[in-house]
C-alpha cells in the first residue's frame, strides 16, 4: 500500500487556503498513491483558541468535511477537522474513499475516528473544547488491508490511563496512521521516534505531522514536519525543514531515510518570522529594530534581514551621553554588512526635556533607576513613533533571562509586535548569531558580541549592557544564570539546593560555573539564588505584558509556562536546606 504523506502547512482561520493547498496535493498524487494522508486539523487550524465555541466557525468546518469526501473522488484521503456528536465537539479524523466514508467491518462510526488522549498542558487546551472519544479503535477496511487511524496524543500515552495504540494493535492492523499537530521544540526529533518505538508495533507506523506556523495569542509555535515511517529497525524520515512538503511511501516496502534540517534553531526562527509576517501582518509592514550595537538586538535584524529582505527592515540606533564608541560601531557595522535602511536618532534632548518637565511636578532629581527608565521608555517611545510614521511594527529583541529577571522596561524595550529571542537564552543567542555567520560567511554579528562558554564562566569581547549609566554592565552570570533559570522554570528548588549540599551539583551542569563565579561559597551562593528567585517573582507583571514570544521550548513564558502574580514563598523544606548551606 502506497501512502502519499503530506506535512500540510496548516493556516489557522484559514480554510480557503487549506482546501486549496489538499486540492493541490490531491492532484498530484491521484495517481501514486492509494491513500493521501493530511495532518491533523488541517481544515481550519489547530490553535485557533475560543473560535472553537463559535457556531457559526464550527458549522462551516463540520460541512467541510462533505466537501473533502467529495473530494476523494479515485482516491482516498485521511484529514483532520472537527467532528460534533450530541451537541459535543470532538477532534477528529475522518477517512473518504472515492467519494465514500470508509467503513470498518462492526458498521460503527463510518468514516471518522475520535482523539481519545486529550492534551491539557503547555500550548494544549484541548479539554476545554473537546470530549474524549468513545472507544472505537476498530480499524477502517480498505483493499483488503486493516487501517487504523489516531490523533497526535493518542501516540503520547505515558501519563495517560490506557494507550489507544495498544488497543489499537489488538485488532492486529496492516498499519497504524497518527495524524498530528505536534509543534517543534528542541529535541522533539528523538521524542518522536522513541515514543513510535516504545510501542513495539510490529506493523507499520505512520506519523504525519504539519508544517508551519500557528498561535496562542502569546506564543507563537512552530510545526517542522518531521513525519515518520517507521516498521521494525526501519525509519523513514520526511523533511523536517519547516517547510510544506510531501512523500510518497510504500508501507511494506521502504528504505531508511534520514532528514536532519542543519541548523535547526536558526531555521525555526527564520520560518517564524516569515510565516508570522504573512499570515498576521499581510500588509506588509515595515519591521523596526531599535539597533543598541548588542548581541540581541544585532541577532534579531540579522534573522528579520534574513528572512524578509533589507528592504522591509529599518534599524534605528538611539545614543545617549553613556553609549560606548565600541556599541556605535556595532551598530553601523550590522548596517553596512547587511544593507538595511538605518537611522540614528539621539535621545539626550529627549530625556533632558522629559527630566525639566518633571521639575514642574517638583519632582526636581531625578536619578538611579528612575533616570535609567526614563530612558529606556524614550528609546521605546521613538521606535513606536518611527513605526507610526513608516507604517511599521517593533521588533522586541529580549532574550530568555532578560524576560525571566524583568530586565527590561514596560513600555521601553518591553514593547514589540514579536519577541523573536524571547524563548532562548543568551548562550543559545550566541550559538545562532555564530550560525549567522557561518551562513553568511562573514562576521556580520561582530565577534566582539558572541560569548565564549570557557570551563568555569562566559568570556566576553565586550560585555553586554544597557548602556543607561556610565559603566554600567548587565547583573547577569551568564551561562550560570541561563542554566539556573532554566532549572528553575522545569525542575525543583529544592533538588537544587540539596545538589548543593551534598556536593552533586558540581556533576551537573551547573556545577561547573560554581567556582567561576566565586557560588562555591555557600554564602554568596544562597544570596544570588534568593535574588534570582526573588527577582523572577517580581518581574511576572511584566511578562504577562510581553509580546507573543516564538517559542522554542516546552516551557516558553505565555502559555506554555503560565503564571499568576503571587507573593514570594518558601518551603519550610526550602528555608531549611538554605539555612543549612549557610551552615557549611
Amino acid at each position: 500500500m502506497k501512502l502519499a504523506l503530506v506535512q500540510l502547512r496548516v493556516k489557522s482561520n484559514n480554510t480557503k487556503s487549506n482546501l486549496a493547498q489538499m486540492q493541490s496535493f490531491i492532484d498530484l498524487h491521484r495517481d501514486a498513491a492509494d491513500i493521501i494522508v493530511f495532518p491533523e486539523m488541517s481544515v481550519g487550524g489547530y490553535m485557533i483558541g475560543d473560535r472553537y465555541e463559535n457556531e457559526d466557525a464550527m458549522n462551516e468546518l463540520l460541512a467541510l468535511n462533505e466537501t473533502l469526501r467529495a473530494m476523494s473522488k479515485g482516491t482516498a484521503l485521511i484529514w483532520g477537522n472537527v467532528q460534533r456528536l450530541d451537541d459535543q465537539l470532538f477532534n477528529a479524523a475522518y477517512f473518504a474513499i472515492d467519494g465514500e466514508w470508509a467503513t470498518r467491518d462492526s458498521g460503527t462510526d463510518a468514516g471518522f475516528y475520535l482523539k481519545h488522549l486529550l492534551p491539557n498542558y503547555g500550548f494544549f487546551d484541548d479539554r476545554r473544547y473537546f470530549e474524549a472519544g468513545q472507544g472505537n479503535f476498530e480499524p477502517f477496511n480498505y483493499k483488503g488491508e486493516k487501517v487504523s487511524i489516531q490523533i497526535c496524543e493518542d501516540l503520547w500515552d505515558m501519563g495517560h490511563a490506557f494507550s489507544p495504540t495498544q488497543k489499537m494493535l489488538a485488532y492486529n492492523p496492516d498499519v497504524v496512521i497518527n495524524i498530528s499537530a505536534s509543534p517543534w521544540v528542541k529535541q522533539k526529533e528523538a521524542m518522536r521516534l522513541n515514543n513510535i518505538r516504545r510501542q513495539k508495533s510490529s506493523v507499520p507506523f505512520v506519523y504525519v505531522n504539519n508544517t508551519g506556523m500557528q498561535n496562542s495569542g502569546k506564543n507563537v509555535v512552530l510545526f517542522d514536519g518531521g513525519s515518520l515511517v517507521v516498521h521494525n529497525d526501519i525509519v523513514y524520515h520526511l523533511s523536517d525543514t519547516f517547510e510544506e512538503t510531501s512523500a510518497v511511501v510504500d508501507i511494506h516496502n521502504f528504505p531508511a531515510q534520514a532528514s536532519i534540517c542543519d541548523k535547526k534553531l536558526y531555521n525555526a526562527l527564520i520560518h517564524a518570522i516569515r510565516y508570522f509576517d504573512e499570515e498576521t501582518l499581510a500588509y506588509g509592514p515595515k519591521w523596526i529594530v531599535g539597533v543598541s550595537g548588542g548581541l540581541d538586538s544585532s541577532v534579531t535584524i540579522a534573522l528579520l534581514t534574513q528572512a524578509l529582505g533589507k528592504e522591509r527592515i529599518l534599524g534605528v540606533t538611539m545614543p545617549s551621553k553613556f553609549t560606548r564608541d565600541i556599541t556605535k560601531n556595532n551598530a553601523y557595522h550590522l548596517s553596512e554588512k547587511l544593507g538595511f535602511e538605518f537611522k540614528e536618532i539621539p535621545i539626550g534632548e529627549m530625556v533632558d526635556a522629559t527630566v525639566n518637565s518633571l521639575s514642574y511636578g517638583d519632582y526636581n532629581t531625578v536619578e538611579g533607576l528612575s533616570y535609567e527608565n526614563i530612558q529606556a521608555r524614550l528609546r521605546g517611545h521613538t521606535l513606536m513613533s518611527v513605526s507610526s510614521l513608516v507604517n511599521g511594527v517593533v521588533s522586541n529583541n529580549g532574550n530568555k533571562i532578560e524576560v525571566a529577571l524583568g530586565y527590561a522596561t514596560l513600555y521601553g524595550d518591553a514593547i514589540g509586535a514579536l519577541a523573536i529571542l524571547g524563548d532562548l537564552t543568551k548562550m543559545e543567542v550566541g550559538t545562532v548569531a555564530r550560525e549567522l555567520n557561518e551562513i553568511l560567511k562573514d562576521e556580520v554579528v561582530p565577534a566582539n558580541l558572541i560569548p565564549s562558554d570557557e570551563e568555569t564562566h562566559v568570556e566576553w569581547g565586550f560585555a553586554p549592557s544597557a548602556e543607561l549609566a556610565a559603566d554600567q554592565f548587565d547583573p547577569m552570570k551568564w551561562g550560570y544564570h541561563d542554566r539556573i533559570i532554566q532549572h528553575l522554570m522545569t525542575d525543583s528548588l529544592e533538588a537544587l539546593l540539596t545538589s548543593y549540599l551534598d556536593g552533586t551539583i558540581y556533576h551537573t551542569p551547573i556545577g561547573k560555573y560554581l567556582l567561576g563565579y566565586g557560588f562555591d561559597n555557600p554564602e554568596a551562593f544562597v544570596r544570588d539564588i534568593q535574588w534570582v528567585v526573588r527577582t523572577m517573582n517580581t518581574a511576572v507583571y511584566k511578562r504577562i505584558q510581553m509580546p507573543p514570544i516564538v517559542s522554542i521550548s516546552d516551557h516558553a513564558y505565555g502559555l506554555a509556562y503560565r503564571e499568576s502574580q503571587m507573593p514570594l514563598h518558601y518551603t519550610e523544606n526550602q528555608e531549611a536546606l538554605f539555612a543549612a548551606i549557610l551552615a557549611m
